[in-house]
């Protein structure tokens, strides 16, 4: 079984790091494409989640292929349910992705609020440093990065979220004209929130990648 696993996990792993980093240009695009108003790119986000999905599903049959296959044990068996774990993750963090451009499309025409915009596109900037982070962290198998990072990005991200939802629920208030905006903008900063829940779970899956144990961090 030893070498032939050996490139079939290789091969699994290179197929999961293209996920990641689909994923990874689909948050990046989203958030910039909500900032810009940028209607065609979030169309483009929208169509490459299919491809996104079509990868996901893929990898976790192969991985349950290999399981059934070459029955690995310790250190090999962790690699390929470490993967068939962190897919999951990945797919959920790029539908994340995909709300946000859905969002940048309902908004248009909308009456807007600058300053929430800008912590917007800081809250954007920062969830898609944790997430290129933590997938840089589960490819090297470096759990001290991967603790470092959930740790650096955990209320960074809280506190962007509580500086957009303050004044979307004064804006609601006041103005009624601005009512659906606002709506959209809490809806944006819930996607980026939990895309970020889902780079930190993948910074659990490398810990549990490097030591086999799982542990929740945050």
């Amino acid at each position: 079984m030893g070498k032939v696993f050996d490139e079939e996990i290789v091969t699994l792993k290179a197929d999961f790091m293209k996920l990641g980093a689909m994923v990874g240009e689909a948050i990046t695009s989203a958030g910039q494409a909500f900032i810009d108003h940028d209607i065609h790119k979030s169309e483009t986000v929208i169509t490459n989640d299919h491809e996104i999905n079509h990868l996901q599903i893929y990898i976790e049959k192969r991985s349950f292929e290999m399981i059934a296959l070459y029955q690995p044990v310790t250190g090999n068996l962790r690699e390929v349910v470490g993967i068939l774990k962190a897919v999951t993750d990945l797919e959920r963090a790029g539908d994340h992705a995909r709300n946000i451009a859905r969002s940048t499309i309902s908004i248009k025409g909308q009456p807007r609020i600058s300053s929430v915009e800008s912590i917007i596109a800081s809250m954007a900037k920062d969830v898609s440093e944790q997430y290129d982070d933590a997938i840089s962290s589960y490819g090297e198998a470096d759990q001290d990065r991967a603790k470092a990072t959930a740790k650096k990005f955990d209320q960074i991200v809280e506190k962007h979220y509580n500086d957009i939802a303050a004044p979307s629920y004064q804006a609601m208030a006041k103005d009624p004209e601005i009512v659906n905006s606002a709506i959209m903008y809490l809806n944006v900063a819930k996607d980026l929130s939990r895309i970020s829940d889902y780079s930190t779970n993948i910074c659990e899956w490398t810990i549990y990648l490097a030591t086999g144990k799982i542990i929740e961090l945050n």
